[in-house]
């Protein structure tokens, strides 16, 4: 009986799906991050900016997208507590001309405990969560793999 209640409480494993981009955005290239004001989790905004920078590009963050701008970001991030508040799912896209080029999408299991179960991870920051998940997302954008 005990053993087929540890998994219950553990929780299942982390969603993690990333659709790199392939090739063809050029280095120094402008990326017009849609700000959300309804999300509430602190670091995302940041998290993504930086990892756009790290690939050699620009960020740019607006209230409303210019519709000059060639590539656009939006996201989407949920938190959840368990003694402390942590992301526990986000949704990132990037279009170009408005067509989806490339996803992140990261999401913890349901459970008890706030959701994710007694998994440890979940308490880990947004960066060490989705800043892996935007190196895959880019790191093929400018062709060079």
């Amino acid at each position: 009986m005990a053993a087929s209640v540890i998994p219950a409480l553990a929780g299942c494993s982390v969603t993690q799906n990333v659709t790199p981009v392939s090739g063809g955005i050029e280095p120094d290239t402008v990326i017009c991050i849609e700000d959300n004001p309804s999300v509430t989790e602190p670091e995302i905004l940041s998290v993504i900016a930086n990892s756009i920078t790290s690939h050699g590009y620009r960020p740019k963050i607006y209230q409303d997208v210019p519709d000059d701008c060639a590539y656009k970001l939006t996201y989407v991030a949920y938190r959840k507590w368990d003694f402390t508040t942590f992301l526990s799912q986000a949704d990132i896209r990037l279009f170009e001309q408005n067509e989806l080029i490339g996803q992140v999408f990261y999401k913890l299991p349901n459970g008890l405990f706030g959701g994710g179960g007694l998994n440890a991870s979940k308490w880990a920051s947004t960066e060490e969560k989705i800043g892996p998940l935007m190196d895959e997302l880019l790191r093929g954008a400018s062709g060079k793999g």
